[in-house]
């Protein structure tokens, strides 16, 4: 398996040589960012720069990019280059990147990421700090952090910032765990003063300090890696469609439903948890299921399941096996919500957007008040049978997908196991 695995990398990870940088939108359609404020900031923006020439600007930063040396500072810093050579007095960068979004040049993951470096480089800094304000930690970790910081050069050569920052944050935090960000501060005016910092890479630690850039969990190099990746291995069937599904937000985050999944989940997992829902979309599309009893004679017994028995059979199966996908290696026991089974298998191309807006729209199902059955029979209902629950198209696999959202938001212990007429 891990031999497949490997494989499965040196295959998909060699195309990433291949081809130019595309960071076009493909997946998503309504946008997290197209509130009163972005659009204001948008037409701030194309007041001072017609729409086409920011557009040739992005088009044209796009054709210059590598992708072995993607970094969203790099992208935006000649982004903004351009739009400056247009018109000097040019200032309104996110609502530029806004507008980016609204033509679908890009995606909310990109947006997010480049508005991060936006904000990280036009971060205003008072300088110089005041002695009487810094508080260095003890002289063990300050030795320490010295030897480290003497390495970010190096490390900014080969990495963008966003990923040489968390480097140099994490190795410093493993000197003394209980280091906060003032203590940080005072130790990069410490390296500074001691000539172990250059000016230009204290402003970008203390910048990168002042916005948490360690924090982000995703950068514009490993998105386009994991994106690259799964394209590589799930060639999108319909390279237009667009779910409004996938970019509501998450509960109780202020991150989409997709920026969450790619931020959190590797190429590998989100893989692994797509195949979860196509083994399900497998069993509930197929026409027949039976379990077969052998004697001592290897007589045979076989027993065909009913429709609403497949129903119940095909949920145990799902409970199972994201149980075993917490157990897997690659999870570290981390257990997958039934909501990222469910954006995984659209990101890979087994769920249609079509079908998840219509699941989406099924408010009751929705209700968590409701018990896992009730909302199960509202869905029967919809479809006026039970017996549709597992036939083919034309109602494909939408009843899959119910199924996942009322196991979502109805917990997953069944309420109608006690009727002896029925196996599951």
């Amino acid at each position: 398996m891990r031999l497949a695995f490997a494989s499965l990398f040196l295959f998909a990870y060699s195309a990433l040589a291949a081809g130019p940088v595309d960071l076009s939108n493909d997946r998503e359609g309504s946008s997290l960012y197209s509130g009163h404020g972005e659009n204001k900031a948008v037409s701030k923006a194309l007041n001072q720069i017609e729409s086409s020439q920011i557009l040739d600007a992005f088009n044209d930063t796009e054709k210059e990019l590598v992708p072995s040396k993607l970094c969203s500072f790099r992208v935006y810093e000649e982004f903004a280059e351009k739009l400056q050579r247009i018109n000097p007095k040019f200032n309104q960068f996110e609502g530029a990147i806004f507008h980016l979004r609204q033509t679908n040049e890009i995606d909310d993951v990109v947006t997010k990421i480049l508005l991060s470096s936006h904000n990280v480089s036009n971060t205003k800094l008072y300088l110089p700090k005041k002695r009487e304000d810094l508080f260095l930690p003890k002289a063990r970790v300050v030795d320490g952090a010295l030897k480290i910081l003497e390495g970010f050069d190096k490390k900014l050569e080969n990495n963008c910032l966003d990923e040489a920052y968390p480097m140099i944050y994490s190795e410093i935090m493993r000197l003394d765990p209980k280091i906060k960000s003032y203590h940080l501060e005072a130790l990069f005016v410490e390296a500074y003063e001691k000539k172990v910092l250059n000016y230009e890479n204290y402003l970008n630690l203390e910048k990168a300090r002042k916005n948490d850039l360690e924090k982000n969990q995703l950068t514009l190099n490993s998105y386009f890696r994991k994106i690259r990746t799964i394209r590589t291995q799930f060639p999108l069937r319909d390279p237009t469609e667009k779910s409004n599904f996938v970019t509501l937000k998450a509960d109780k985050l202020k991150v989409t439903r997709r920026q969450r999944l790619l931020e959190e989940y590797s190429h590998l997992q989100i893989m692994m948890m797509a195949n979860v829902i196509k083994k399900l979309r497998e069993r509930l599309e197929s026409p027949k299921a039976e379990i077969l009893i052998y004697d001592r004679q290897n007589g045979v017994e076989t027993i065909t399941l009913e429709p609403m028995e497949r129903f119940r059979l095909a949920i145990k199966l799902l409970r199972k096996e994201m149980a075993l996908l917490s157990l897997n290696t690659y999870f570290s026991g981390r257990t997958p919500s039934y909501m990222d089974l469910m954006v995984s298998s659209y990101e890979v191309g087994i769920i249609p957007a079509s079908e998840l807006e219509e699941v989406s729209g099924l408010e009751e199902i929705w209700n968590p008040k409701k018990t896992f059955w009730q909302k199960a029979q509202i869905w029967v209902r919809t479809l006026s049978s039970v017996a549709t629950i597992a036939i083919p198209p034309p109602y494909g696999f939408i009843p899959a997908l119910a199924l996942v959202v009322i196991e979502m938001t109805a917990g997953t212990k069944d309420d109608n196991t006690n009727d002896p007429t029925v196996l599951f």
